[in-house]
């Protein structure tokens, strides 16, 4: 259902400093104005004030074990607690933005779009590349639209058409449908997704979404082609996290 265990283990802390060596370490710790303090292998206490560091990593915290877990057991309210503790009392460790990375994501399902935005734009501003991610792009789009902030995702979405990449137009049509959905005009929502599915089928990651929303577009308009569809989720792309909502539509 939600990624949120991608790229999560984690050895021992470690310092990587201004000129780029990575120093390693058995415990460390944070200080609100961002001084590290890192104890080395041999023992000695090293302090590490803002701008002399590059990055900084604390081991994994044992409370992630609790996000995997309950994640699976779809407790997501829980999972936002633990977050953001760990975002709060790993800063300037590396977990921090780990955990506002998570929470981005998982704000999306429990519809606190105004939240997700608010993390997604944070993680922005600390590293630039996550912009450039295609899926959070589109999940941050998803929350800009849950958030009414239209004319930014217009802007966002004719940037991605216009991009030259497929698959950033691929997923900029997917947003385009479901601001027709959001507005109540399900046909030309429709036509989005279709098109989609059709004119990007070398796009292999995005079709098991414009699928599902093409069935889901056509049960809208009440067309019964929509079972068609979502048992295409189910044949097609058994492994998305769209089959499991897919399977309601053909019961």
């Amino acid at each position: 259902m939600l990624a949120l265990g991608a790229g999560l283990s984690q050895g021992a802390p470690f310092v990587i400093n201004a000129a780029g060596n990575r120093v390693n370490g058995s415990a460390i710790r944070s200080a609100a104005d961002g001084t590290i303090q890192l104890t080395t292998l041999n023992g000695q206490m090293l302090t590490f004030r803002p701008g002399t560091y590059r990055q900084a990593f604390a081991d994994k915290p044992k409370e992630m074990s609790q996000v995997e877990n309950l994640v699976k057991k779809k407790d997501l309210l829980a999972v936002v607690q633990i977050l953001r503790r760990v975002k709060e009392e790993y800063k300037f460790l590396g977990w921090d933005q780990r955990a506002g990375l998570m929470l981005a994501r998982v704000y999306l399902p429990l519809k606190q779009f105004e939240d997700s935005a608010r993390e997604y734009e944070a993680l922005f501003a600390a590293q630039p590349k996550y912009k450039q991610n295609l899926k959070e792009r589109s999940r941050y789009l998803q929350a800009l639209l849950g958030s009414g902030r239209i004319s930014e995702v217009e802007k966002l979405v004719d940037e991605d058409i216009a991009s030259g990449s497929r698959e950033a137009a691929a997923r900029a049509q997917i947003i385009r449908g479901d601001m027709q959905a959001a507005a109540g005009q399900q046909e030309e929502a429709l036509l989005d997704y279709l098109r989609t599915a059709i004119l990007f089928r070398a796009q292999t990651t995005v079709l098991p979404e414009a699928t599902y929303k093409t069935a889901v577009a056509l049960q809208n308009l009440n067309d019964p082609r929509a079972a068609e569809y979502f048992q295409k989720v189910l044949d097609e792309f058994p492994k998305s996290e769209y089959a499991e909502m897919a399977k309601q539509g053909v019961e």
